[in-house]
């Protein structure tokens, strides 16, 4: 069609020279963001190729484990090997503390009882809610990660006692009782979604049951957020791992986030939402910052759904960690 009209040619070419030479032979500012912002997507959301490495991982000992307190029953600590590279990091709950109260992404977020919500940073969500502890929770799906407002969360979603998402038996998920304690179940059938779960997120697969690490089909190391459960439920832990920039941290795979599990003293865990999703935001001197993931830009996914863990006063209810001024 080109070589049909050469005077059309020759003035597209002409605009063409025209508009090269009024920006300097750069590209235009606006297609250029797109460029940039595209890259920054696919190099976040794909997953680097990095199955097998050359370095075993070796999880660290209880005893070489640094708490932190953050509140009462809560306590924070970080792991960073510098040989794999590998940074970790992870919080404790004593869920019956008095104190303590788990919330989850709320009703006034969803358009319809079947998943479909409105998308939010783990730092959003932490802001609005006061949190002591966030992180992210159930996998979704949706159009863009960065351009797109809505998610469909993939799986069980149940805050305050009201379910907002269906369940998938694929799936497993974590469930907070009435009485404080938590479970984490294999698949999510409605035998086990007993009318005194008064929340539950949605995950992947169960990575470790009875202290034992479940094989696992995928291997390749990347960002990991689970959740692992001891003393019959009574103690929450939170683990996440970097894995978005591979020069500083490699990430880990299912079986190795299960053996830290172990190491750290749970019975059962559960892999949640990983990837570029993976976010973790603590409250420390009465100031939310992002935990993970560490990013030279400051771009953060909207996810689907996330967790938090608020300290309320047992007696009122009112909350006792009070926004920074």
């Amino acid at each position: 069609m080109l070589q049909k009209y050469p005077a059309s040619l020759q003035s597209v070419q002409a605009r063409m020279q025209y508009k090269q030479n009024r920006t300097g032979g750069m590209l235009p500012l606006f297609p250029l963001l797109i460029l940039v912002c595209c890259l920054w997507c696919f190099s976040g959301c794909t997953t680097v190729p990095t199955t097998y490495t050359d370095t075993p991982y070796q999880p660290v000992t209880r005893e070489e484990i640094r708490w932190r307190s953050l509140s009462p029953g809560i306590e924070a600590a970080d792991i960073h090997d510098l040989q794999l590279p590998l940074i970790v990091h992870i919080v404790k709950i004593d869920l019956l503390n008095p104190a303590v109260s788990v919330i989850t992404s709320e009703p006034a977020l969803f358009t319809n009882s079947r998943g479909h919500i409105r998308g939010e940073t783990t730092l959003d969500f932490a802001l609005r809610h006061n949190t002591i502890v966030a992180f992210n929770a159930a996998p979704f799906k949706t159009r863009s990660l960065l351009f797109s407002v809505y998610r469909t969360i993939v799986g069980i979603h149940i805050t305050d006692f009201r379910r907002m998402s269906m369940p998938h038996e694929r799936y497993g998920a974590l469930l907070f009782y009435t009485d404080k304690t938590a479970r984490i179940i294999d698949a999510q059938t409605e035998s086990l979604l007993s009318a005194d779960v008064r929340h539950a997120v949605g995950g992947f697969w169960t990575i470790l049951r009875n202290g034992t690490v479940l094989p696992q089909k995928l291997h390749r190391r990347d960002s990991r957020t689970a959740v692992g459960l001891a003393d019959n439920g009574r103690t929450l832990f939170v683990v996440v791992v970097e894995g978005e920039n591979k020069r500083k941290s490699q990430g880990l795979s299912f079986e190795e986030t299960a053996r830290l599990m172990r190491e750290l003293g749970a019975d059962d865990a559960l892999q949640l939402d990983g990837g570029s999703s993976s976010s973790l935001v603590l409250q420390e001197n009465r100031t939310q910052h992002i935990v993970a993931p560490i990013r030279s830009w400051n771009i953060h996914i909207r996810v689907a759904s996330n967790v938090g863990i608020v300290i309320k006063d047992n007696t009122s209810g009112a909350l006792l960690n009070t926004p920074a001024e």
